[in-house]
């Protein structure tokens, strides 16, 4: 039996009006905000896990998992932490030499909050709506509720008054 194979000139055609190879697809690259709120989420859930340069367990049933060569976000370097029972509850992820700044991830509206290791932004809404976004020395840390009720209580009242 014979099966039937679209025709080159067919194929070239699906890939012309999708736009490229990639076209297809939304792009993740952070380009703008939203796409920058996806690849940090892709980032922090696992979807980049296999192309990391360093994974290990650290205390009390944390993971770290590290990338250096290729970062999958526009960044010198990328760590996050997990608990790895509820990894997309429970995370804090360092950007060290972001290509991106807080306000532009956190976006429009952003609450600025006071915490023990400086002023941070509280995105309004959104897929980022527990994370606290904090300025270092080296670049940025985002950090969710989950994380901070777990590890760090003193930064619990940046999430109080929503």
């Amino acid at each position: 039996m014979k099966v039937a194979r679209p025709a080159p000139a067919l194929l070239a055609l699906a890939v012309l009006l999708c736009g490229g190879l990639s076209g297809c697809r939304p792009d993740t690259r952070g380009g703008t905000g939203e796409d920058l709120t996806a690849r940090v989420l892709f980032t922090v859930n696992g979807t980049y896990d296999a192309q990391a340069d360093r994974r290990e367990r650290t205390h009390g049933g944390l993971r770290r998992i590290t990338w250096t060569t290729r970062p999958p976000l526009p960044a010198r370097a990328v760590a996050v932490r997990f608990d790895g029972n509820v990894r997309s509850l429970s995370w804090d992820l360092e950007v060290e030499g972001p290509g991106f700044s807080a306000r532009s991830l956190a976006g429009e509206g952003a609450a600025t909050v006071s915490t023990p290791q400086g002023e941070g932004l509280r995105p309004r809404g959104g897929r980022l709506a527990e994370v606290l976004i904090l300025r270092t020395p080296g670049g940025l840390r985002l950090v969710t509720r989950g994380f901070v009720i777990r590890e760090e209580p003193s930064l619990l009242p940046a999430f109080q008054g929503e």
